[in-house]
């Protein structure tokens, strides 16, 4: 019998090499998913480990330990805030590796009981929780600056008033009028206060002749510092005033302090652009209005010479 003559082979790959390609095409692009689905941003990661630097922890592969005061550390995990949004953030699984526990087993926040209105797909960025601390810093440093510059500027501008203290005490020895004024200095300026009684009749503005020999050594004095900002302000006590031309304390008290300004400027070159005027009636007592002797006190004239560094610091402010 004759043999069955064999068909010959098909050209090209066999069929099944076809579906073997694709299972190999999809096997490698899962495999080509999962690791760029694992990746992290090294980057970022090395930003995130660097501001750690200052804090001292330690991830265990088993055991526990305590870190610092507060709850223990066990199978690695830290006691760090928000240590677990970080985990899952770069893929790293919550089970702790030494025991298979999870992180509620440690008493660490799993991100379960968060209660916030956040959303559970929120992640803290860790970069702005340090931006934000840094920023609280920064502030309490300058805050810190602040109240030391101004510590600083005080204590300078004390310094100033003394010297025109001691400078206006030496002048007023000088003039022999000590005994008629009375001086006092503070970090701004240095004051002499004049009283009522000798420059003025009660109830009137106009400054009495006898009283003009002592205002033109006033004048003298106030001179010397033309270039300082110097305030004229007037003062009452707190008795009624019953005139016909002036309607109030306080309208009597800046009409003299403008006498004292206009006797001033004839008696001396001033700068007028460095003065100014103020009346402030019964409104600023030096001492009790129960009294007589306490009225009479109140009843004054205050000059007040400011030194040189809150002289420029109220031009600046105009």
């Amino acid at each position: 019998m004759a043999k069955r003559k064999e068909k010959p082979p098909e050209e090209g790959s066999p069929a099944w090499m076809a579906t073997f390609s694709d299972l190999m095409n999809l096997l490698l692009c899962f495999f080509v998913l999962l690791f760029a689905s694992s990746s992290v941003d090294e980057g970022k990661i090395q930003r995130i480990a660097a501001s750690f630097n200052d804090i001292s922890f330690s991830i265990l592969e088993s055991g526990s330990i305590s870190l610092e005061e507060g709850p223990v550390v066990s199978g690695g995990v830290t006691q760090l805030p928000g240590i677990e949004s970080f985990l899952e953030y770069i893929g790293v699984s919550s089970e702790v590796k030494g025991n298979n526990q999870d992180l509620s087993a440690t008493g660490a926040d799993d991100g379960t009981n968060d209660k916030s209105d956040q959303p559970d797909s929120e992640i803290p960025n860790t970069e702005e929780v340090l931006i934000d601390d840094y920023s609280k810093n920064e502030s309490d440093s300058q805050e810190l600056s602040a109240k030391e510059l101004k510590e600083q500027l005080e204590a300078q501008g004390l310094e100033q008033s003394e010297e025109i203290y001691d400078e206006i005490s030496e002048m007023t020895e000088s003039y022999s009028i000590d005994d008629r004024v009375m001086l006092d200095f503070n970090s701004q300026y240095v004051s002499i206060d004049l009283n009522g009684a000798i420059l003025f009749d009660a109830g009137q503005v106009d400054i009495r002749d006898d009283a003009k020999v002592f205002m033109q050594k006033i004048a003298s004095i106030l001179e010397r510092y033309k270039n300082s900002l110097i305030e004229i302000e007037g003062h009452t006590d707190n008795v009624p005033i019953h005139n016909a031309y002036y309607e109030s304390n306080r309208v009597l008290s800046t009409a003299r302090a403008n006498k004292v300004y206009e006797y001033v400027m004839k008696q001396a070159n001033l700068n007028d652009e460095n003065i100014k005027i103020a009346g402030y009636g019964e409104s600023r007592p030096v001492a009790s209005n129960a009294t007589e002797e306490g009225r009479a006190k109140n009843r004054r004239v205050s000059i007040k010479i400011y030194n040189q560094l809150n002289s420029d610091t109220q031009t600046m402010v105009e």
